[in-house]
């Protein structure tokens, strides 16, 4: 057993939480600014619902590279540890986040103002596409068997704070004189990111590497690229992974990105109102996320996970029938029927299934891919809503259609999960514990994941 140092669940689980509100407030600003603002300041040569288009068509780049970075930051993740990994995906958003913000628009570039932001956008996803598998497995290899459910969910609770936090900085944005607004107030957001990233790598100096990582690699038992290993053994498991995940991702950008322009153009609802409605509903989803993580240990996580889909695909016809009422409150209750008791149940659960279904030797490369790759599909959420609509203006019940048929599609694939988690793994468990108690720089909490 590695005399490492132990990682706190607790610090572990901050880690990722901070982390994972970081990487998702940039990567939402994006998408909010897609709404917004985007396509009259970068496509400004094409027609309103064009240039909305080719915004929406920007942001899903972001997420067809998701995978690619998956595959970098997982290799690095399992080869040279989860901690190096997740520094270098804070740096690699955080970076291109802060130069969107500085980028000059189309009316004093021209055409390579478009071309540069569709460039930082494949870095967004490239950072994106390593940070949410890399900070589940750090937390679930810090976490004691009983509790990983709870642990593992706050990197996602920390994703939907890091929505709140985009959202909330729009609508804050949003109240500027629009001429101002227009000209530089749009900026702020994203030159926010500077002082998150600094926040955020603070907290990440501190966590130290998680002992079942280091000993596995000082075993010389991680192969040269992790990612063919993954190939080889573990595809099933990466595929259903892809497919549980593209379902409520594709719902979560469906209502929280396309819905905004969609409530604005067709029911005539304010910006700010939609703005402020998402941030509340993404805020109590955040609050519920780890309340479902710690149910699932104690209920099973497949169980859990399939009402989930289910209740999301069919809260996601609720929401868009009650948007059409153009009534705020309706719409808040839409939203959180859908995101507090649908998707809020997926992702209180989903790191952990995904963390139990892979071997610590390619666990990070195989859950960033298996994550990664629904991301990419479901980043075409909002395209193919936005051309839905186009198509047929009022075919609002054409998106709930898509965007539910590929979460009842993920409830199936939930069925098929097997957690790789038995007697041997339960001892190497508590063997880990004891050692971690005969260290004295250990408290009592202070566990590591079992070696596989």
């Amino acid at each position: 057993m590695s005399n490492t140092t132990m990682v706190s669940p607790r610090r572990a689980a901050a880690a990722g939480f901070f982390g994972g509100a970081i990487e998702f407030y940039d990567f939402f600003i994006y998408g909010t600014a897609a709404a917004v603002v985007l396509n009259a300041l970068f496509f400004s040569g094409l027609s309103p619902a064009v240039g909305t288009l080719a915004a929406f068509a920007t942001l899903a780049v972001g997420y067809i590279v998701r995978p690619l970075g998956a595959v970098v930051f997982g290799h690095i993740g399992d080869k040279y540890g989860r901690k190096n990994a997740l520094m270098g995906t804070l740096m690699t958003m955080g970076g291109a986040t802060v130069l969107i913000g500085i980028l000059p628009t189309t009316a004093v570039m021209g055409d390579w103002a478009a071309v540069l932001l569709i460039l930082l956008r494949v870095v967004q996803g490239l950072g994106l596409g390593g940070e949410m598998g890399n900070a589940a497995t750090l937390s679930m290899e810090s976490s004691p068997e009983k509790k990983r459910g709870f642990y593992t969910s706050f990197t996602y609770a920390g994703g939907f704070v890091g929505m709140v936090l985009a959202t909330a900085a729009f609508a804050l944005v949003t109240m500027l004189p629009k001429a101002d607004y227009m000209a530089w107030g749009w900026r702020l957001p994203f030159l926010f990111s500077g002082v998150l990233l600094v926040i955020t790598y603070l907290v990440r100096r501190q966590i130290p590497e998680t002992p079942a990582s280091e000993q596995v690699r000082a075993e010389g038992r991680i192969e040269k690229f992790p990612i063919i290993q993954v190939a080889r053994k573990h595809k099933k498991d990466v595929l259903l992974a892809t497919i549980i995940a593209t379902g409520p991702n594709t719902v979560f950008y469906t209502v929280a990105v396309f819905g905004i322009s969609f409530a604005v153009s067709k029911y005539g609802v304010a910006q700010t109102t939609m703005l402020a409605l998402v941030s509340l509903s993404s805020a109590l989803l955040a609050f519920s996320v780890p309340l479902w993580g710690k149910l699932s240990d104690r209920m099973g996580r497949r169980k859990l996970i399939i009402i989930g889909l289910i209740a999301e695909a069919l809260f996601t016809f609720v929401y868009f029938m009650l948007l059409g009422t153009s009534d705020p409150v309706l719409i808040l209750l839409g939203m959180v029927l859908v995101l507090c008791f649908g998707h809020g149940i997926v992702n209180g659960i989903q790191a952990a299934l995904f963390t139990e279904l892979f071997p610590i030797e390619v666990r990070a490369s195989a859950v960033s891919l298996g994550q990664q790759l629904g991301g990419a599909i479901s980043g075409f959420g909002p395209l193919v809503a936005a051309a839905i609509i186009v198509a047929n203006p009022d075919g609002w019940y054409l998106v709930a259609l898509y965007a539910g048929g590929l979460c009842l599609l993920g409830a199936v694939a939930a069925a098929f999960t097997v957690a790789r988690w038995g007697k041997q793994e339960a001892i190497a468990f508590e063997e880990t514990v004891k050692a971690a108690q005969s260290t004295p720089r250990t408290t009592e909490n202070d566990a590591a994941a079992p070696i596989r």
